[in-house]
């Protein structure tokens, strides 16, 4: 066996312990504060006490995020093995965008934001599911992160044999350091902050696996005070 070899399966093999133990970690966080506030609501109803709704907010919420964290494993494991089959075919590119715009309405509006669509091509070759999937999750990503009362801004256009979709936040920015690394499964910048907006960390790299599997590319420019723009390409 080669040295290459021996040193990719290393790299694998390391690959493998961190996921499990970053899964590992994910899943037992909201786990632990689920059986905490259930233990206390049980403790409260035996001695007669008042059930506090605060404490079944909180077991509700980290439910739902312990379902949304299953729910990106099972879908990314899918895409990756290529189990989930990907089913080209041209679509109306601001058709799609309305949609993806028109479904995250409430999430802008309650930060009084506005998401502004700027289609400077019209068709694009890709999955309907899959490219609703990428649009979905970076333009929630720019919501989340970008002040409120600012603007992100959805960009399409055409270069030689590329479509490429650009989403843009006018927020902090990100580090040079980091930009390397936000495609990486379970990466965080600000990890408390992540958490607390309910994010599970597999969004970008599920974007990055569903762009290899249309044979595109997906990446990030950012600028510190200035914003961010992620970017995806898409072969004609």
């Amino acid at each position: 066996m080669s040295q290459d070899v021996i040193e990719a399966l290393r790299r694998a093999e390391k690959m493998r312990i961190e996921f499990v133990a970053n899964v590992s970690h994910e899943l037992r966080t909201p786990m632990t504060s689920i059986k905490g506030y259930a233990e206390t609501l049980l403790q409260d109803f035996e001695e007669g006490r008042a059930i506090d709704p605060d404490f079944l907010k909180i077991i509700l919420k980290n439910s739902n995020r312990l379902i949304a964290l299953i729910n990106d494993l099972l879908d990314l494991s899918a895409i990756e093995s290529g189990a989930d089959q990907i089913n080209l075919c041209d679509l109306d590119i601001l058709e799609i965008s309305k949609h993806v715009v028109s479904n995250l309405h409430h999430h802008a509006k309650s930060k009084d934001m506005e998401i502004v669509l700027d289609c400077r091509t019209n068709l694009v070759k890709a999955d309907p599911k899959r490219l609703e999937q990428v649009m979905t999750n970076l333009i929630d990503n720019a919501i989340k992160y970008c002040p409120p009362k600012s603007v992100v801004n959805v960009e399409w256009s055409k270069v030689d044999d590329e479509v490429i979709l650009k989403v843009i936040d006018h927020g902090p920015g990100i580090p040079e350091k980091y930009l390397d690394r936000l495609f990486e499964r379970f990466y965080r910048v600000d990890k408390g902050r992540s958490r607390e907006t309910g994010g599970t960390g597999l969004g970008l790299a599920i974007v990055k696996h569903i762009m290899q599997r249309h044979g595109g590319t997906a990446f990030v420019e950012s600028k510190i005070g200035v914003g961010t723009a992620f970017i995806c390409k898409f072969p004609v």
